[in-house]
């Protein structure tokens, strides 16, 4: 049962969107803007709408649709299209137009998904949080370690001790640390969208193999970081995928090694850290175990 509810005669939602890097969107649905008693500002949004909070006695989470066309004072097609939004959470809840109080009354936190656009405008994707109570857990077991590497990420993103141990006890670190590896600096030659070079990297080829890269300076400043799929002589690098807006020279960047998840391969060689690898690299494959025997 709700602590608090919003005076239903004045009643008007809102809606704040707080991305992973830290950017803020407030929106109220109303023809004017809303100072909170917190001094912050929700702008209003005709254009930005939401679909019913539908909620159920059973363990599914709610399934949001956010919907809007792009415009001055709403979302962007880049902010979108960047990943700015991507894992953003969703704050809804409801307040009144006279004595506004951010978070009065709360509807549901949600978590941003998959985002669509089409012409003039976007639909996103958002699932309650109630739905990380529906998801797989446990352990899987195979010849490659599932952990994590430095049990964090270049965004910051700090990996639980249920998900991966790669660093060793949190208490007590004894494997490699994210802060040893990172390194820094800056683009001086660009081939295409997803290759380009710095030549004052003196790693060996295939250092920073399954990396991740992430700009600092640049259009893509603030994006979140991207995966490295393969790394050359002459700090040469290529993604996956191309940053969102094209890389210039003089760009700079902080990158960090991948690991190939062998406990005789990167683990050893790359970080010595067999200890805590989690890779069973003697296990048999599926098709060993399923063949029939033979007198043969």
């Amino acid at each position: 049962m709700k602590s608090t509810v919003a005076d239903y005669r004045r009643r008007i939602p809102c809606t704040r969107i707080e991305c992973v890097g830290g950017t803020v969107f407030r929106f109220v649905a109303s023809p004017h803007d809303l100072t909170m008693s917190n001094g912050e500002v929700y702008l209003s949004n005709s254009i930005f709408d939401r679909t019913s909070v539908v909620l159920e006695t059973s363990a599914r989470g709610a399934l949001i649709d956010i919907k809007g066309f792009f415009d001055a004072t709403g979302l962007q097609r880049d902010q979108i299209n960047s990943g700015l939004l991507d894992n953003a959470r969703v704050y809804d809840f409801a307040t009144t137009w006279s004595d506004p109080i951010e978070d009065e009354e709360e509807i549901i936190l949600s978590t941003m998904g998959k985002a669509t656009v089409s012409d003039g405008k976007y639909t996103i994707e958002c699932m309650g949080l109630l739905d990380a109570l529906t998801q797989s857990v446990g352990n899987t077991f195979g010849p490659l370690c599932t952990h994590i590497l430095f049990d964090e990420t270049l965004d910051g993103d700090i990996i639980s001790t249920d998900r991966s141990r790669c660093t060793g006890p949190r208490s007590a670190p004894d494997g490699p640390a994210l802060a040893d590896y990172k390194v820094t600096g800056t683009l001086t030659s660009v081939t295409s969208t997803k290759v380009f070079a710095d030549s004052s990297r003196a790693e060996a080829a295939g250092y920073f193999d399954y990396g991740s890269i992430k700009f600092t300076s640049g259009d893509n400043a603030g994006l979140r970081s991207l995966k490295i799929k393969k790394h050359t002589a002459g700090g040469t690098i290529e993604l996956y995928h191309a940053p969102h807006y094209a890389v210039q020279v003089g760009d700079t960047y902080e990158m960090v090694p991948g690991c190939d998840h062998q406990r005789l391969g990167d683990c050893f060689t790359k970080f010595n850290n067999c200890k805590n690898c989690n890779g069973y690299d003697y296990m048999a494959p599926p098709e060993a175990y399923k063949e029939f025997g033979s007198n043969g």
